[in-house]
């Protein structure tokens, strides 16, 4: 049910939105590839594997802006179904209630609904997440390869996908540089031998695993270069794809492109996450001090979490799509922590025992809490009382704004998750140039912009062959309308009695004025 719900949310009135201009710029490449074959990387632009999945969709199911956004609703989805894979490490019930927070989520549905590369990546980082664990789990099992196959093709996938893979990746390397460390130190502490002997029994430990290793990289290495090659009819080495990527994004860092303030992200989560942000930090707080089975995946979780706020935060390429990557950890962890205080099936609390002091949301003396067996667990139903009552607030909060910032403020500048979008000024442009008396193949329009800033234009006019885009207006009038910068007054060059005009926002603080021949209206 929850998934349903998840995948309504995501495709109801998937194309009303306008397209943004970095979607509009995307479902061009894509067209281009689609029609003409053409893909060269560009990593201001991402990685290759949206452009060829959606050319693909493309062919099959037309060119439309509902269909450009396919590929996300689909990673969108099927991300919420990868938690039924964490079941033993979340138990049930903080499957459920982990589902069910990312399913509404409004950050999470939001951009399932764009046109970009970030729903992949959210995917393939679970993706990894959850074959890792697997494979640890299975580590004495000939089952194990198929979960390190799976670790290794979704980071591939990601790599594919958008260069901040290899911010994950880093992530989850130190995270394993570490585990390793710890490994061979306390065998070492322990066993108390040199440290040369404890490093070669652990390589003879490690041995057996390089054939399965070795293998899995190849086929990551394959999956990477099938794409960047362009499905191997262009020629680019898997060197040459990493250093582009790392010098045209630590270019940008640098240069603070899109910079903000370290705490960005902050007013963003807690204006549409604010369940994840709440039980998210109860389960920060919780899960690494409490003794459980499976205490080094919550330990990894909080780490995953912490860690990912923290880098994003650091890096200088401010924008709401990237809040995605700190709500997926953030989500499960306050769904595991939902799943131990609303079990599927809650348990009554018996008089000796009293609830965890952690799963309060304030900290009083912990005296308090050892008077009288009644008072125990009076207490500690008070505490779930006033949980159930924080949750359900806020759960209202979220859905609110889920519904709000995706069918009714989706295009709102107002609305912090909808950075530079497009106008809706632009449907209504749409309407009115196509009800002129010219076929598109024959309409001549000219787009001005000073700075080239005109999409998404491109995206709608792509039908309009004799369309030009220039940064300044052509010598002669010799076109039939043309789009121009709001600040330009075009009546110095054209005739007013036999042109009109119509004003319009492209996106916010980009007012632009179509100017039209007369006779186009009159006789349409």
């Amino acid at each position: 049910m929850i998934v349903f719900f998840a995948l309504a949310l995501r495709l109801f009135e998937l194309g009303e939105r306008v397209f943004h201009h970095d979607e509009s710029i995307h479902s061009s490449f894509t067209l281009k590839l689609l029609e003409q074959g053409e893909y060269s990387y560009n990593p201001a632009y991402h990685g290759p594997f949206l452009y060829h999945s959606t050319a693909a969709v493309f062919h099959f199911l037309g060119i439309t802006d509902a269909t450009a956004r396919l590929i996300p609703v689909f990673f969108g989805v099927a991300t919420i179904l990868l938690l039924f894979l964490l079941k033993k490490e979340l138990g049930k019930s903080g499957v459920l209630w982990s589902m069910f927070l990312l399913a509404f989520s409004p950050s999470m549905v939001y951009f399932s609904r764009f046109f970009r590369n970030d729903m992949i990546i959210v995917f393939c980082t679970l993706a990894a997440v959850v074959g890792a664990f697997r494979y640890l789990d299975n580590v004495h099992s000939l089952r194990r390869f198929p979960y390190l196959l799976l670790t290794a093709s979704s980071l591939a996938l990601a790599v594919t996908a958008k260069e901040n893979a290899y911010v994950i990746i880093l992530i989850f390397g130190a995270y394993a540089g570490m585990g390793l460390l710890y490994w061979i130190y306390s065998d070492w502490k322990r066993e108390k031998q040199s440290l040369q002997k404890t490093l070669l029994r652990k390589v003879s430990t490690l041995l057996p695993f390089l054939p399965e290793i070795l293998l899995s990289g190849a086929v990551a290495i394959f999956i990477i270069m099938f794409f960047y090659t362009s499905l191997f009819r262009n020629e680019i080495s898997l060197f040459s794809i990493v250093e582009r990527a790392f010098n045209h994004w630590m270019a940008m860092h640098r240069m603070e492109r899109i910079g903000g303030p370290f705490y960005y992200y902050i007013p963003i989560l807690l204006r549409y996450e604010l369940p994840i942000v709440i039980f998210g930090l109860a389960g920060f707080s919780y899960f690494p001090k409490s003794k459980r089975e499976n205490a080094s995946f919550f330990f990894f979780l909080c780490y995953w979490a912490f860690s990912s706020l923290l880098l994003y935060s650091y890096l200088q390429e401010k924008v709401p799509w990237l809040i995605v990557h700190i709500v997926l950890p953030f989500g499960i962890l306050a769904g595991a922590y939902l799943g131990e205080t609303f079990p599927r099936k809650p348990e009554s609390i018996p008089q000796e025992q009293e609830l965890p002091e952690e799963q309060a949301f304030f900290k009083g003396d912990r005296s308090s809490l050892t008077g009288s067996t009644s008072f125990r667990k009076k207490h500690s139903r008070k505490v779930l009382n006033l949980t159930a009552g924080i949750l359900a607030l806020s759960l209202l909060i979220s859905l609110g704004q889920c519904i709000s910032v995706n069918y009714y403020r989706s295009m709102d500048p107002a609305e912090l998750m909808t950075y530079t979008q497009a106008s809706p000024d632009i449907r209504e442009l749409m309407e009115k140039i196509e009800g002129f008396d010219r076929r598109p193949e024959t309409l001549r329009l000219y787009v001005v912009d000073p700075n080239k800033l005109y999409w998404p234009l491109p995206w709608y006019l792509r039908d309009y062959e004799k369309a030009g885009y220039t940064s300044k207006p052509p010598s002669s009038s010799k076109y039939e309308a043309i789009i121009v910068p709001s600040s330009y007054d075009m009546y110095r060059e054209i005739s007013a009695e036999e042109y009109s005009s119509y004003n319009f926002t492209l996106r916010p603080g980009r007012d632009f004025t179509l100017y039209y021949k007369k006779k186009l209206e009159a006789s349409g």
